[in-house]
């Protein structure tokens, strides 16, 4: 639908100051744009996927083990621990688990702290490693310059043998002692024929082998043992031995250890790391030496405690014997004096008393050596004690209101089954601390071996790939409405007329043109999209022939008021279809009856002539240079009343000749032979043509791009042509995408029919 200057047909548009966004409009942006949005995903897919599949395969591999929260001390120290003041045994367990100790023994009984890496090709290595590529397979794949190109980018020729290590080729090395000066440092093995290798540093040979020997340098240091080697001659391995404690800390990373169960006693320990074999190996000798030293720990506290009690059982059995002797000479020297039924009652409660006395000083000879007297269980030890001790004197005390003689009795019968007592629990914890010993199982239990789970735990080559698709289409859709979002070009007829510029057609973007512009972009010259052939005629009932139609229409009314019937075409920059609006608005006027000439006055880069197919050499330069005349540069269309007059060959000093007088009589001469004279000017803000051309015409239409021209940059355009002496009568605001502007209820007319 057109629209006439002076609001007319716009009245019902929105205002440029609300704002302008809304879900509709979004969704269609990113329609428009969804072919650059599905080629960031797509690459952002295969870059994640090649990424993912280059990295190094790291697997894991687990075992269950049990520890058991059972105390190792005797039982009375169980009764008198404080809270957890006694700490817990199974955390401590599990902090041994993961000790210098265990995993130092781990690292030395395997040699952990021998690492060896594989040269891979640059850039692609990893990747066709990891797809299972054989030497074989990539010499297939990288014939000729391929090749050399890799080689040079590996440092190797073609012709000599690849460095690289491909899938199925590996290297084991039981032994590798370097001297103190050289730990830490890289080293590489290359592979030689039949078994024998080379190992250098820095390039120097420091030592040479083969598979099976051991081979060593007693001067510089050096010992290597290859046991395995399957690899082409030519291959390359980096090899270096770290320092102990680098490689503990190295294998305590890569160590997990969860609970499996609230306080169920079972862990799963898990070791990842790049070798399949290895790591299972590793975890096996693991979980060994920490049953091994727990058990070894076991025992070591059965050996204490039995050591303890040989010294003290012979000790107490003198005493037992002399208690026992002492009773007898008593008895016989009293006749064998019988104890009442109240003084039995006396002897069995201090008899009682006594031994938690002497079980006490076992449990406190052990504390001594494990905690200091302020510590809260010998402080238990201590208040129980006293409070057996206070027991103790109230019993006494009532001894001493016996009869002398039944005190005798009851003090020597009390000594006797006190050590009796005593004799009798030691003699018992011996021989259960000599089959604990003998037997030691310990407080850890191995439920499964060591299993190598399947397949890698990293890197997740899916999970990346798909994450990696998505983040290209999120950065893809960001940066079209980051561009939406920033893009100050015009979009409504409003931001036209704000700037004084009457809106005399809004032309939408031709799906038709589009294919006709994209046929000839093949022959672009200097970097102009060129079109063959005109929408008005291919296809007639285009939305955007309609509107050239109005503007047909509202010209004709607009030029009744100018002083000539030259109607100048111009636009602020290059691309914003002022030659397509020029010519495809001179056929609609020739098909109304009209007669109109066409002049293609941008004798710089000019194209119409392509519209016409036909050659630009023989136009306008020609004719402003007096080497042709009227009749001869004025050529037909092949449209009845259309004339046409091209560029001509791109003349040294364009806007010279639009100032000659032959100018000046060309369009003296048109005026009475035509009824509409367009003349398609080069862009304002690019060179002076357009000022030149339009004081020549009555009349002066801007064109703007939708999407492209800012308006502020349009505004400039026409403050220079009234500079110049040019009126600017209005403007039309050019391939408008209407899928994004539905607000603007006007473009459905278009569908109309």
């Amino acid at each position: 639908m057109t629209s006439f200057p002076g609001h007319q047909g716009l009245s019902n548009e929105p205002s440029r100051d609300t704002p302008d966004i809304n879900l509709i409009k979004l969704v269609s942006i990113l329609l428009d744009n969804k072919w650059k949005i599905i080629f960031a995903g797509l690459l952002f897919l295969l870059g994640g996927y090649f990424y993912a599949s280059s990295q190094s395969r790291i697997y894991q591999a687990d075992t269950l083990i049990q520890i058991e929260g059972r105390s190792n001390t005797l039982g009375l120290l169980e009764t008198l621990a404080v809270g957890d003041q006694g700490g817990n045994p199974t955390t401590a367990e599990l902090e041994i688990l993961q000790s210098r100790m265990v995993i130092g023994e781990t690292v030395d009984r395997l040699d952990l702290a021998i690492q060896i890496a594989p040269r891979r090709m640059p850039m692609v290595g990893d990747f066709l490693v990891n797809h299972g590529f054989t030497r074989e397979q990539v010499d297939r794949l990288t014939p000729g310059f391929l090749g050399d190109w890799l080689g040079r980018i590996g440092g190797w020729e073609q012709n000599e043998s690849s460095p690289f290590v491909w899938a199925g080729e590996s290297l084991r090395v039981s032994r590798f002692d370097v001297p103190t000066q050289a730990e830490g440092r890289t080293h590489v093995l290359r592979v030689a024929d039949n078994g024998h290798y080379v190992l250098t540093r820095d390039e120097v040979p420091v030592l040479s082998g083969r598979v099976g020997e051991t081979v060593h340098d007693e001067t510089s240091g050096y010992r290597l043992f290859v046991s395995q080697l399957e690899a082409h001659p030519g291959a390359e391995f980096e090899m270096r031995r770290v320092s102990h404690l680098d490689a503990i800390a190295q294998l305590q990373r890569s160590l997990t250890i969860e609970a499996r169960g609230k306080d169920s006693g079972v862990y799963q320990v898990m070791l990842s790391g790049h070798d399949r074999e290895q790591i299972v190996r590793v975890l096996d000798t693991i979980t060994g030496v920490f049953l091994s030293q727990n058990v070894q720990r076991q025992s070591e506290e059965a050996e204490k405690q039995l050591a303890f009690l040989e010294e003290q059982i012979p000790q107490v059995n003198v005493e037992l014997t002399d208690a026992e002797s002492a009773l007898n000479d008593y008895r016989a020297e009293r006749d064998s004096v019988d104890l009442t039924f109240e003084t039995q009652n006396l002897l069995r409660s201090l008899v009682a008393v006594d031994n938690q006395l002497s079980e006490l000083a076992l449990a406190e000879a052990e504390l001594a050596e494990r905690f200091r007297p302020t510590h809260p269980n010998y402080q238990a030890l201590l208040r129980k004690r006293s409070q057996l001790q206070a027991e103790k004197v109230q019993l006494e005390a009532s001894v001493n209101n016996l009869p002398e003689t039944q005190q005798e009795v009851l003090r020597l019968t009390r000594d006797t089954q006190v050590n009796q007592e005593i004799y009798v629990q030691l003699l018992n914890k011996r021989q259960e601390m000599r089959l604990v010993k003998a037997g030691t199982v310990g407080s850890v239990r191995i439920l499964d071996t060591a299993v190598l789970q399947r397949g890698s735990i990293a890197p997740r080559v899916g999970l990346l790939t798909i994450g990696s698709a998505l983040l290209g289409t999120l950065l893809a859709i960001v940066g079209v409405m980051l561009r939406q979002a920033f893009n100050r070009a015009v979009e409504t007829p409003d931001q036209l007329e704000a700037i004084g510029l009457p809106v005399y057609a809004i032309v939408p973007v031709s799906s038709g043109q589009g294919r006709l512009s994209h046929f000839l972009k093949r022959r672009r010259k200097e970097g102009v999209n060129v079109f063959r052939g005109l929408l008005a005629i291919t296809d007639p009932e285009e939305p955007t022939v309609e509107a050239l139609r109005g503007l047909r229409t509202s010209l004709y009314f607009a030029m009744l008021e100018s002083s000539d019937n030259r109607l100048m075409i111009t636009g602020a920059s290059p691309e914003a279809g002022k030659s397509f609006i020029a010519a495809n608005l001179a056929v609609v006027c020739a098909q109304a009856g009209q007669r109109v000439l066409l002049i293609d006055a941008d004798m710089r880069k000019g194209h119409l002539h392509h519209a016409f197919q036909q050659a630009a050499k023989g136009g306008l330069s020609e004719l402003l240079s007096n080497r042709l005349g009227i009749d001869e540069a004025i050529r037909p269309s092949g449209l009845e009343n259309l004339d046409f007059l091209s560029r001509g060959t791109v003349p040294p000093n364009p806007s010279e000749l639009l100032m000659q007088k032959p100018f000046h009589e060309l369009l003296a001469w048109a005026a009475p032979h035509y009824d509409l004279v367009i003349l398609d000017t080069p862009p304002v803000m690019a060179v002076t043509d357009a000022a030149i051309v339009g004081k020549h015409a009555g009349s002066c239409l801007m064109v703007a791009r939708y999407g492209l021209n800012p308006p502020k940059e349009l505004e400039i355009t026409k403050r220079r042509l009234e500079h110049a002496g040019v009126r600017v009568k209005g403007a039309v605001l050019n391939a408008v995408d209407y899928s994004t502007n539905r607000q603007y209820g006007y473009y459905n007319v278009y569908a109309y029919r």
